[in-house]
């Protein structure tokens, strides 16, 4: 009865590691993708640049716009 307890205590630790670290490595990679983006106030721009084809990397001024103050449609 000993043994038993002791396996489900075991396996339920070794379960209950396995679960955090996925998690955190999760976590790990929202972390990542978010520090690549700018930090706004409200969002980034989301147009894209004709030079590089890459998204702006502006922060929009207001809080109902999506595009930052060149790439607003006049």
């Amino acid at each position: 009865m000993k043994k038993l307890i002791l396996i489900i205590i075991t396996v339920s630790f070794k379960f209950s590691f396995s679960v955090n670290s996925e998690l955190n490595s999760e976590l790990n990679n929202d972390v990542t993708y978010k520090s690549e983006l700018a930090k706004c106030k409200y969002r980034q721009c989301n147009a894209i640049a004709k030079s590089t084809n890459k998204r702006c990397k502006r922060c929009v001024s207001k809080a109902k716009d999506y595009q930052c103050f060149q790439h607003k449609p006049k």
